[in-house]
């Protein structure tokens, strides 16, 4: 009964003991979505709420444990040296077709204030280039994530 406890919390909290960096594919991803968040240095309270419904949606977990999650990937990132230990996660975890699908997420963080600056579009790209990515790729989520923000606001 104990074991399923903490099977059911760790599932919850999205850590994954089999993962050797001690990152696991939920935490990798909040942690880039914080990282985001904070690319302008400035994280405004939408861009993090931005990122825990992304986490929500995206893993079907609960608000408390997306929090959670948002919580250790701020403690991630404090130590963290790189992305790569996040990236690499991905990397080694998701299709193709998900990484584009984390890169958007992102995207739709940077794009919370309904524009990319530049500190937020050189972080873009390169976690678009970390996660193998093409060119194309990465403009189209970009142009795509910015049109969806646009035709919201009308």
């Amino acid at each position: 009964m104990i074991a399923k406890l903490k099977k059911l919390m760790r599932e919850a909290l999205g850590e994954d003991q089999g993962s050797e960096s001690g990152h696991d594919l939920r935490l990798a991803t909040a942690a880039l979505l914080l990282e985001m968040a904070r690319a302008d240095r400035e994280e405004t309270p939408e861009e993090r709420e931005a990122a825990r419904a992304m986490l929500e949606r995206h893993f079907s977990i609960e608000r408390q444990a997306a929090e959670a999650l948002l919580a250790r990937a701020d403690e991630s990132l404090h130590h963290a040296v790189s992305l790569f230990e996040f990236t690499r996660v991905l990397n080694d975890t998701l299709t193709p077709e998900e990484r584009v699908a984390v890169v958007r997420m992102v995207a739709e963080v940077a794009a919370t204030d309904g524009n990319f600056d530049k500190h937020e579009q050189h972080l873009l790209s390169k976690l678009a280039d970390l996660l193998h990515l093409r060119r194309a790729e990465y403009a189209n989520i970009r142009a795509s994530v910015l049109q969806s923000r646009a035709d919201a606001r009308k």
